[in-house]
């Protein structure tokens, strides 16, 4: 069979850490890659110059720009590319050997609305250990084919572990260059509101790193899930029967706890963004005040008033004095108050001291 040409597309910024075993990856794929471009997103003059020496092993292109994030930089590589489909790798993540002949297997060439594939991870930390053979959870719903599930759950739909068809991308405008995290889902649910098909595979086509200085544990995650919050209230906004069971069955019981988290987290550790975190939770707050059905709202504004409103000084000393005497608290059932004191302990805070 005349499989379709097919490009890998990798981010990098100052990752020669990682960017070798990944490209490795790339060259050993049982079904070869058509073209390999790296998009250098304003590394520094060294790592720059690290990335084309590795041209000398690799072979693949090498785009520059200013530093603009991940999702301009996917968004470069795929406008670049000349292959009908694609896959993105990120810088320290790495591609199965079967990643592309396994993913391309399941795409049906006779759906003129296919948008993407899409498998399993296995998880693996810094130093290459594994730390679980899976990742998406099999119970949860696979392929994704109702709205109200993608809404209400992170999708587990990984770009490392995905192939995508190039038109469908582009029709819906790519990656929002606005958001670094989130950005991921946000693409995905826009395909899928746009009409196009996704399958999904339970094998294992990539490994995901779990690594400490990425987006995913950045204040730009922080930031990108209340910018993604909004852009989903502006696709279903409160004060219509749609937008209000929207929020009420998906979007509160989805972000809620993550606001105030984000509060406790920045206070615990007196990070200077706490107060740009707390206007976040105040803003949601005040869109809560007015919406309807939600079971909880009641006891999630008492919960979080002190978050909202206390400085960072005396909330910290409140959130100590609630994990030492949590024991007491559970007797409430405040979800809230129980994720709380089971993520933070005294001992793991103790270093802040």
């Amino acid at each position: 069979m005349n499989f379709p040409s097919v490009a890998v597309v990798i981010a990098f910024h100052n990752g020669t850490t990682w960017i070798e075993r990944a490209l490795a990856s790339v060259k050993k794929q049982t079904l070869s890659a058509s073209e390999t471009i790296v998009v250098d997103d304003g590394s520094n003059s060294s790592e720059s110059e690290k990335l084309v020496e590795l041209q000398n092993r690799y072979s693949f292109t090498i785009l520059t720009q200013s530093n603009m994030g991940q999702s301009a930089a996917r968004n470069q590589g795929v406008i670049a590319s000349n292959s009908e489909y694609f896959c993105i790798l990120d810088q320290d993540d790495y591609f199965l050997e079967n990643h592309i002949e396994t993913l391309l297997n399941l795409v049906d060439f006779k759906d003129e609305k296919f948008g993407f594939s899409y498998g399993d991870l296995m998880r693996i930390s810094e130093s290459g250990d594994i730390l679980s053979q899976s990742c998406v959870n099999v119970n949860s719903q696979h392929p994704h084919t109702e709205l109200n599930v993608m809404l209400r759950n992170n999708m587990y739909i990984l770009p490392s572990a995905t192939l995508i068809r190039k038109s469908a991308f582009l029709h819906v405008g790519g990656f929002d260059t606005a958001l670094q995290g989130y950005e991921d889902d946000d693409l995905f649910l826009r395909m899928f509101l746009n009409g196009y098909s996704n399958v999904f595979t339970q094998e294992v086509v990539s490994a995901w790193t779990i690594n400490t200085k990425s987006t995913s544990f950045s204040e730009k995650m922080s930031r990108s899930r209340y910018l993604y919050f909004s852009k989903l209230l502006a696709l279903f906004p409160l004060g219509t029967d749609p937008g209000d069971k929207v929020f009420a069955d998906s979007l509160f019981p989805r972000f809620a706890d993550k606001f105030a988290e984000d509060v406790i987290e920045s206070a615990l550790s007196i990070t200077a963004v706490f107060k740009e975190r707390q206007g976040r939770l105040r803003s949601f707050r005040r869109l809560l005040k007015s919406a309807k059905g939600v079971r909880t709202k009641n006891t999630y504004l008492l919960v979080t008033f002190p978050l909202a409103g206390f400085t960072q000084g005396p909330l910290r000393s409140l959130l100590r004095a609630v994990l030492l005497f949590a024991p007491l608290f559970r007797v409430f059932k405040v979800r809230l108050l129980e994720e709380f004191s089971a993520r933070y302990s005294l001992e793991k805070k103790a270093s802040d001291d």
